[in-house]
């Protein structure tokens, strides 16, 4: 999967692609960190403003990438529970906001 755009930040909404090159849908960057020398970005679902309040209730997925020289790649087996472990420390003390 690739990402069309290099330089990401929080809160960026992407469009990611799957090996064919179709749209697989919109995710917004929630999370990047570094761990063991490399840096990875932490993904879920774009949300419509509108439907934000129905959504806060229901568990979200979360699909990390490694960024390596600039593109986001699968992370390997072997790495996963590292790097969710990471992830996890890393959204530990985050809140949501929400507006009123």
């Amino acid at each position: 999967m690739t990402a069309e755009e290099k330089d990401l930040e929080l809160g960026d909404v992407i469009t990611l692609d799957d090996e064919n090159g179709e749209p697989l849908g919109d995710f917004e960057v929630i999370a990047m960190f570094e761990l063991n020398g490399k840096e990875y970005v932490a993904l879920t679902e774009a949300v419509e403003d509108e439907d934000s309040d129905e959504d806060l209730e229901e568990e979200v997925d979360i699909f990390v990438f490694q960024i390596d020289g600039g593109e986001m790649v699968p992370l390997e087996e072997n790495e996963e529970d590292a790097v969710y472990n990471k992830l996890n420390e890393v959204l530990e003390g985050i809140e949501l906001i929400e507006n009123e």
